[in-house]
């Protein structure tokens, strides 16, 4: 094998490494845009890449102009360009990018339902309910103190004081259970307050069913849930990560986002069938371009506007160019003027033309 075929070999060996590494950093690049035709595309790529390789080299060994075959490269590496630098920038930031968004809405969801909770404990119904029930509350542990005061044993006039005053707050005796006298024995007066406080709580709730602070309550009581269930956005993030680990690369987006938009969407509905028009909560969109990584002007605008973190850009460009670039490089070196000039068969081919001319 001459010089010249091995150079030829190893040109097509470097340049074939090349074009598939690039072919699949665009199947990847290109993928959340394209879905099922992404691998035609990426082939497509790969062919013209391979091929504008080839005919720089031809071009270069035949002494011809360069400019139109480096025009047609450059045009096809600008699209392999982009889809390379998308997927090694997406690969290398996207758990930081995810995190970054999680976080922030997050931050927006827990704000818009704890203002709104606070809307609906505002609200004078509640505010009376909730005094009411403190108050009740008071009686039942001041009647318990009486009842267990050794000094005043069963159920004196102090005692039913307290009956009397809790009677009132809910409008009427709850219970015909016999008030036992101040002869009863301790045992006996605390079964009968077991059983009298769960009938006065039963009673004071039973009349609140239905009522605008009990339809607050059911929505409180769920904002509560949702606060402690998303508390964590790290934690919610690599619960996810950890069952979908291409899930951002897909472009497939993040199931808390949309958990999160829905329930804001809801509560803010039940909280606004509570209130009054003029007090009407309105919660900020949870929205987020989690389902747009992969996305190529998602992660330009991140690498060089964002700019969270611009040594990964640069190394993420460098490496996005440098496979397509290198079989171009190499062929110019490989190929210069100088190494074409020194080949002996090119030199005894223009040897023969010059003696069948001198013939």
């Amino acid at each position: 094998m001459t010089g010249r075929n091995l150079y030829t070999v190893l040109y097509v060996v470097v340049a074939g490494i090349c074009v598939t590494i690039s072919v699949y950093l665009s199947y990847w690049g290109y993928y959340s845009h394209l879905q099922n035709l992404t691998l035609l595309f990426a082939a497509l790529i790969g062919l013209l890449l391979f091929g504008s390789d080839m005919l720089i080299r031809q071009t270069k060994i035949a002494r011809r102009s360069l400019l139109f075959p480096f025009l047609f490269f450059l045009l096809v590496a600008l699209f392999s360009g982009a889809s390379n630098f998308n997927y090694l920038y997406t690969n290398f930031m996207q758990e930081d990018i995810a995190q970054r968004t999680v976080r922030d809405q997050f931050e927006v969801f827990r704000e818009d339902i704890t203002e709104t909770r606070t809307a609906l404990l505002s609200q004078s119904s509640v505010q009376r309910v909730l005094e009411q029930r403190n108050l009740l509350d008071t009686e039942l542990q001041s009647l318990e103190d009486q009842l267990k005061d050794p000094l005043r044993p069963g159920c004196g006039e102090r005692c039913r004081g307290h009956i009397e005053t809790i009677y009132r707050l809910l409008g009427g005796a709850p219970t015909e259970l016999a008030i036992p006298s101040p002869e009863a024995s301790g045992s006996q007066v605390m079964r009968w307050f077991a059983n009298f406080s769960e009938a006065v709580v039963g009673n004071f709730e039973a009349q609140l069913t239905g009522s605008q602070f009990d339809q607050s309550r059911t929505v409180i009581r769920t904002i509560d849930r949702l606060l402690g269930e998303y508390s964590n956005p790290d934690e919610a993030l690599r619960s996810e990560l950890a069952g979908r680990p291409a899930a951002l690369l897909r472009g497939e987006g993040l199931n808390v986002i949309s958990d999160l938009r829905q329930a804001s969407i809801e509560v803010a509905r039940q909280a606004n069938a509570i209130l009054p028009v003029e007090d009407a909560v309105s919660h900020r969109s949870i929205v987020s371009d989690l389902d747009k990584i992969g996305e190529i002007p998602v992660s330009f605008h991140d690498a060089f506007i964002e700019r969270p973190n611009l040594g990964v850009s640069i190394v993420s460009l460098i490496l996005a160019v440098f496979v397509d670039i290198v079989p171009v490089l190499f062929a110019l070196v490989l190929f210069s003027t100088a190494m074409v000039g020194h080949d002996p068969n090119q030199a005894n081919r223009h040897r023969r033309r010059s003696n069948r001319v001198a013939t």
